[in-house]
């Protein structure tokens, strides 16, 4: 086996040192730059990822404590417009029942009126029957003694 012959390892050493010594140039001058390059692009990149992550999240952040406000204002307001309305509703209310009650009222007067009238009026005819019945009785009363006597 030749590469084990003790005459041509300097030769052998020789060649091993230029090669590694070319392979190491080319790593450290081309190869390792640009992996260094890419690494410091993407640790920028990712550094801008998080500033803008945190930017975000602030923001989001202060418009969830703004959403918050806004509904705690929107439920405070509702709350009051829900009274006023109330209000308002009870008040209508009460004036319908009002105008409601005087409506009643009103008929129940123009009916009370005319039951009395007609009310009246029956009991003058019936007066006036009574009158008849008892005088065309006492007619024949008086006429029914007369023919005894």
């Amino acid at each position: 086996m030749p590469q084990l012959d003790a005459g041509t390892f300097p030769s052998q050493i020789f060649w091993i040192l230029v090669g590694f010594s070319l392979v190491y140039l080319f790593i450290s001058r081309k190869v390792t730059p640009e992996i260094e390059q890419t690494l410091r692009a993407r640790t920028d990149h990712l550094n801008d990822l998080f500033k803008r992550a945190r930017r975000l999240r602030s923001e989001a952040e202060k418009l969830e404590s703004d959403a918050r406000i806004a509904l705690e204002n929107a439920r405070s307001k509702f709350s009051a417009d829900e009274s006023k309305f109330t209000a308002i509703f009870q008040e209508q209310s009460k004036k319908e029942k009002d105008s409601l009650e005087a409506a009643f009222a009103r008929k129940s007067q123009k009916e009370l009126k005319i039951l009395a009238e007609s009310s009246s009026v029956a009991f003058d005819d019936a007066r006036r029957n009574i009158d008849e019945i008892l005088d065309t009785s006492l007619d024949k009363i008086y006429n029914f003694r007369g023919k005894k006597s």
